[in-house]
């Protein structure tokens, strides 16, 4: 049997893009990002100062911060400064569940130890309150 070779004409269709085109160019959300994130800037600030819903400064910093920015610039390498405050939130984003963890377990050794103590406390034959009963016998 002789094998065919099938030739496709079509060229497989684009996709469209799903929701507007930014009203702005990536640079400037970059550089409305940075802004906030090295002064500190609130959402509804920068959002009157940059002329854009406090919604969107928020999702352009998330970008910003997750590193996302270079990859929809062109795909281009991650800058070594961008990549070091990515870095930095990880290491504090850590820090903070590792603190979390430690106050967990503290306070479940904390009941651990009452836990105890009350049972001890109710298996005991001589309680608070017969302890008047008790006394009497000894004397």
């Amino acid at each position: 049997m002789q094998e065919m070779e099938i030739f496709n004409s079509e060229t497989p269709k684009r996709r469209k893009r799903i929701g507007r085109a930014p009203k702005y160019k990536l640079e400037y959300y970059m550089m409305m990002a940075k802004q906030v994130v090295d002064h500190g800037m609130s959402f509804r600030e920068a959002a009157r100062i940059y002329k854009m819903s406090h919604g969107s400064v928020s999702h352009w910093k998330k970008v910003y911060l997750s590193g996302r920015f270079p990859a929809m610039l062109k795909k281009e390498e991650v800058s070594p400064d961008h990549k070091l405050l990515q870095l930095e939130t990880h290491v504090r984003n850590l820090k903070q569940e590792i603190a979390d963890l430690y106050l967990e377990n503290t306070m479940l050794k904390k009941m651990i130890k009452y836990s105890r103590r009350a049972k001890k406390e109710e298996s005991s034959v001589i309680t608070p309150e017969n302890l008047v009963q008790f006394q009497k016998r000894v004397k």
